[in-house]
C-alpha cells in the first residue's frame, strides 16, 4: 500500500445506511484510514467520545432517520475537528450555523469525499 495523505488518520463516520457505512469504511481502509464508528446516531458517536474517542475530521450524514445530526457537529466544531457534512438534501436544508461547513450531495463519491478530506485536514 503506498501512503497518501489520509494515511494515518482517523476519522469519525456517522451514517445510518448499512450498505454506505460499509462501502465507506471500505474505501478508508485501503487508503490506510481508521475509522471510528461507523455510528447510525448522534447518541452512540456522543458516547464514543465520552470515552474518549478522537477523530482527525468527521463524516456525518445530515438526516439519521429523522433525527439531526447538528448536536454531534457543534461538539465537534467546538472540538475545532473539520466536518464533511452528507446529505440528499439541497443546500437550503443546511441550517445556518452549519452551512458553513463542506458540503457532499448524497450519493458521494468517493474521489470528492477524499479530496475534501484532504483539503480541510491540509488547513
Amino acid at each position: 500500500m503506498i501512503a497518501g495523505p489520509l494515511s494515518g488518520k482517523t476519522v469519525l463516520m456517522v451514517e445510518d445506511e448499512y450498505l454506505i457505512a460499509d462501502a465507506l469504511c471500505s474505501a478508508f481502509e485501503m487508503e490506510d484510514v481508521r475509522v471510528v464508528g461507523p455510528f447510525s446516531n448522534v447518541a452512540s458517536a456522543m458516547d464514543a467520545l465520552d470515552k474518549g474517542a478522537t477523530a482527525d475530521a468527521a463524516v456525518l450524514d445530515v438526516n439519521l432517520n429523522g433525527e439531526r445530526v447538528f448536536p454531534l457537529a457543534d461538539r465537534l466544531m467546538a472540538d475545532n475537528v473539520p466536518i464533511v457534512l452528507t446529505t440528499g438534501y439541497d443546500g437550503d436544508a443546511i441550517p445556518r450555523d452549519y452551512a458553513h461547513l463542506e458540503r457532499l450531495q448524497k450519493p458521494v463519491h468517493l474521489r470528492e469525499l477524499f479530496g475534501c478530506l484532504k483539503g480541510l485536514l491540509a488547513k
